[in-house]
């Protein structure tokens, strides 16, 4: 495939930079102020809703509800965003999620009431995915919703439903064939997040956010609630992780985090040891890598195609070597600049220093450890890869 831009490519991303170079140092404080009130990765509600104003919020969907771009313009917004120190995760992302569940399985009449609360921002969302028991398998269902005339009652439990806790509904994955086991037998079913019966407690992370745990006992949502077909739910889920591995998993804040480091030295006039030079080589090689490997699959998917594997390679490549740069970086600015002048730490996020390098990368050390956990586990992702692409029996 031809990796370069088109000229509607190179335009849409002209567009995208003067929109970056339009937002003031105060605005990116504020956006910053945000994230650590809400104790959230990657969001701000103000800078979530500039971007619905704009329509950049599900810019894929197609008309009359999004602008029925292709997905390597999505790409192209993210990079741009990312690369400008303004990633987004769950504002955009998780509605983004729910909006392809509902474009691609429906029905009608649910997609009609949410997607134009989704692209204008009026309605915020969170996957309910994995369970308190379940560990990283995820058809390792127990929460359940039992059928009572036109009403779901739903009883069980969630774990990491991440901005569960400003989010209006919870996209869960139950099971509603009480008789069915691993991906036979779920649904998909939207849940208000202010229902009776609906319980979320906090969860503080390495990262220095927090998840939360979700807890149903009784929650009665109607059948309509259901995306897609009842009994359905694999399948719609399987398209929703497709599109979720195809965004970068740390591969863009590494890029970013790597080219201030070099800034760093050349201001300082530092120079680079052999094996450090090496290092910043080898690790620049395998970003440039990832990028391709995830722009490869936004291409496919604008030509409607199944990018499965490739999404699956690119989540690998991204989440591995972006703990590969986080540890690097502390070997190569050294632990006093990262860490402070303490010999102990103190609790997560209470580094105290005043180099504002040395707290991104330790922030950065800590947050991209779950970054081959999330989305589904590496293991997971070769499994994907070996029985998608190269026909092999899973393991």
């Amino acid at each position: 495939m031809f990796f370069g831009l088109d000229e509607r490519e190179r335009a849409w991303r002209d567009e995208v930079r003067s929109f970056i170079d339009s937002i003031t140092d105060d605005q990116r404080e504020q956006f910053g102020q945000e994230m650590r009130e809400l104790g959230v990765e990657r969001h701000s509600p103000t800078f979530f809703r500039m971007l619905c104003e704009r329509g950049w919020v599900g810019l894929q969907f197609p008309e009359p509800w999004g602008l029925g771009a292709p997905d390597t313009e999505r790409f192209i917004l993210h990079e741009e965003l990312a690369a400008a120190g303004l990633g987004l995760l769950y504002g955009v992302e998780i509605s983004e999620a729910i909006g392809w569940m509902l474009v691609r399985n429906g029905p009608a009449s649910l997609a009609g009431e949410h997607l134009p609360n989704i692209i204008d921002g009026t309605w915020s969302y969170a996957g309910g995915y994995s369970e308190p028991e379940a560990g990283s398998d995820l058809l390792n269902i127990s929460t359940r919703a039992r059928r009572e005339g036109d009403t779901w009652v739903i009883d069980g439990a969630k774990m990491w439903t991440s901005a569960a806790h400003l989010a209006d509904f919870i996209f869960a994955v139950v099971r509603t064939d009480p008789a069915s086991q691993r991906h036979h037998g779920l649904s998909i079913i939207l849940i208000p997040t202010d229902a009776p019966g609906v319980e979320i407690r906090p969860v503080p992370v390495l990262g220095g956010w927090r998840v939360n745990a979700c807890f149903f006992d009784g929650v009665q949502v109607p059948v309509s609630s259901t995306v897609g077909e009842p009994g359905q739910g694999w399948k719609v889920l399987s398209e929703a992780l497709n599109t979720e591995r195809a965004m970068s998993f740390g591969g863009r804040e590494s890029r970013l985090l790597l080219g201030r480091i070099v800034d760093r030295f050349e201001a300082e006039g530092r120079s680079w040891s052999e094996v450090d030079r090496q290092r910043l080589f080898e690790l620049t090689t395998e970003l440039e890598v990832e990028r391709l490997l995830v722009m490869r699959a936004a291409a496919m998917s604008a030509r409607g195609e199944v990018a499965d594997a490739e999404a699956s390679m690119g989540k690998i490549v991204g989440s591995e070597t972006a703990q590969r740069v986080a540890e690097w970086a502390v070997d190569v600015l050294g632990g006093a600049t990262v860490f402070g002048d303490s010999d102990v730490l103190g609790p997560v996020g209470s580094v105290a220093h005043d180099d504002p390098l040395g707290a991104e990368v330790e922030e950065f050390l800590r947050a991209s450890t779950v970054l081959t956990v999330i989305g589904g586990t590496s293991e997971v992702q070769r499994n994907v890869i070996a029985s998608r692409r190269l026909g092999l029996p899973r393991s």
